[in-house]
């Protein structure tokens, strides 16, 4: 009650100032609609604002009823997967009765008419701009700002638009490789319309130049996908040609490259078309919710495919391997800038890693706690570890005075941010650290946040993102060697975001896919599927 007495206020302030010889009959009938404290159908009570600021302008005319838009919303609607959305959750049939309602219809029945419509365009509005669930329904360790549309300014865009189809070309997210994606998902969906790919039988692995009876489905499937091509030779033989196209499609899904029809390619050839389309779309979903950055560089950590890329205008200029920390629980999706780089960074240790690790051996043998190269600051002031009587000290205390102990580990060996982070503005929990030299393919180490993300040979990144030159060629390797603890004072505060991408764009305009082990587009399916339409 307290909310529609506030809508209803709002509305009462804003026609106020609207003289009624302004508006169209239609709008002024809207305006009666809207300014009705009843409460109203859920899609129109759930945008009521948005839609009273609009109509209650003075230069407020009808968007839908008596316009090609009506039709135009419907069949957007109906071709929602070409914009990555699911068609079956747009209320189709429904606004297809209305627009058939409208010859005949009553001046009041028409104001409902032009409100339901004005309501599901900025609910599909809101789809494709800003995503369909909520991040942090899917994401628990979200670190990132909440996207939301402005529906009266979105309103008054429509107006300058001839249809819907324009609007909605100017309305994607401004970012590069959602374009692309949304691209290549058209070429998708027209490959699953002629029928897909099909299937290949299993059978022994065939390498360059043999032969073997299911070498035509292979060429077809690859035709499929990639375009037609003629043989070279053979039909039924593995030849250079066909080897060259194998080994594309290897790099492409996530296959080890051998150039041979063996299992794990086999495997990803099976894949359905479906898959690669519900990738692809998950991928934009995960994309509307990053913040729309209009910056001349970009950093974006995939963690699909564990690269860390350096975006630019003219595409991606670098390129590092990333290990994301503890990958089984790291659910961490980020959007923020770069607001330090440090060299030999100390590490803070944790309270709760103080208490369960450190305390015991304290009571033990402190000698052994500062030969591993924890330091301690005791109300901020350095103390040599020996200088408390930590038998006498009871782990209540450390609790209960946490403030007051402070402990650090030096950099070295035994530090877990290696010898370098990268941190971000808004969070602690999520930031780029060096990886450990002997990390291969998963990482995981406990005393690291789950947001961490640990970039191998990444030293190089820091002289990248330096507003100016730090030093000589080898400074930072002699600065490494010195244990000195170096803030670079200066850095391109560059925007950074951290995502998982079962489907991306690489350097070249070809769509990857890549496995997908820990489930995270699954979790993202189901989250879509809880969203009843309405």
């Amino acid at each position: 009650m307290i909310l529609r007495r506030t809508v209803f206020f709002v509305f009462v302030l804003l026609f106020a100032a609207a003289p009624a010889h302004a508006a169209a009959p239609l709008v002024e009938n809207v305006r009666v609609l809207l300014g009705d404290e009843s409460r109203k159908a859920l899609p129109i009570e759930n945008n009521r604002l948005a839609l009273i600021r609009y109509y209650a302008g003075e230069d407020a005319e009808p968007l839908f009823v008596g316009t090609d838009r009506m039709r135009g919303l419907i069949t957007r609607m109906l071709d929602a997967e070409y914009d990555g959305l699911d068609p079956t959750r747009y209320p189709v049939e429904f606004l297809e009765d209305l627009e058939v309602e409208t010859d005949g219809a009553s001046p009041e029945r028409l104001a409902e008419i032009e409100a339901w419509f004005a309501a599901h365009f900025l609910m599909f509005a809101a789809d494709i701009k800003v995503g369909r669930v909520l991040p942090r329904m899917v994401y628990p360790d979200l670190y990132m700002p909440r996207k939301e549309i402005d529906g009266d300014n979105v309103l008054r865009a429509l107006r300058r638009f001839p249809d819907t189809d324009s609007f909605f070309d100017a309305w994607d997210p401004l970012n590069i490789e959602y374009d692309r994606l949304r691209g290549k998902l058209a070429e998708y969906i027209d490959i699953r319309h002629q029928g897909g790919w099909g299937t290949i039988d299993p059978g022994q692995d065939v390498a360059q130049g043999q032969t073997d009876p299911r070498i035509p489905a292979l060429r077809a499937r690859l035709d499929t996908e990639y375009g037609f091509e003629e043989p070279f030779g053979e039909t039924d033989a593995l030849d250079p040609e066909l080897e060259k196209r194998l080994r594309v499609f290897q790099l492409h899904h996530d296959v080890p490259v051998t150039g041979h029809l063996d299992k794990p390619t086999l495997l990803a050839l099976n894949v359905p078309v479906e898959r690669r389309i519900e990738q692809i779309m998950l991928s934009m979903e995960r994309l509307r919710w990053m913040p729309e950055e209009l910056a001349d560089r970009v950093l974006i950590a995939n963690k699909g495919d564990g690269i860390l890329r350096l975006l630019t205008p003219g595409g991606i200029e670098r390129e590092w391997r990333i290990l994301p920390n503890c990958p089984r629980d790291n659910l961490a999706i980020v959007a923020d800038n770069l607001s330090s780089m440090t060299l030999n960074p100390r590490w803070e240790v944790p309270h709760d890693y103080v208490q369960t690790v450190l305390y015991p051996d304290l009571q033990q043998n402190p000698a052994i706690v500062e030969e591993q190269g924890f330091e301690l600051l005791y109300q901020d002031v350095a103390m040599p570890l020996d200088a408390m009587p930590w038998r006498q000290i009871p782990k209540s205390t450390l609790t209960k005075q946490k403030d007051k102990f402070r402990f650090r580990l030096k950099p070295g060996f035994h530090n877990p941010y290696g010898r370098y982070v990268y941190r971000l503005n808004e969070t602690d929990q999520a930031f780029l650290f060096d990886a450990p030299p002997d990390a291969l393919s998963e990482l995981c180490d406990p005393r690291l946040p789950k947001g961490a993300i640990a970039v191998v040979d990444g030293l190089d990144l820091m002289n990248v993102l330096a507003k100016h030159r730090l030093g000589p060629d080898d400074y930072l390797e002699r600065t490494l060697a010195r244990r000195e603890t170096l803030t670079v004072p200066d850095v391109d505060r560059i925007p950074i975001m951290v995502v998982f991408q079962s489907a991306w764009m690489d350097a070249d305009g070809n769509v990857r896919f890549s496995k997908d082990p820990y489930l995270e587009d699954l979790r993202l399916s189901k989250a879509l599927d809880g969203k009843i339409k309405s």
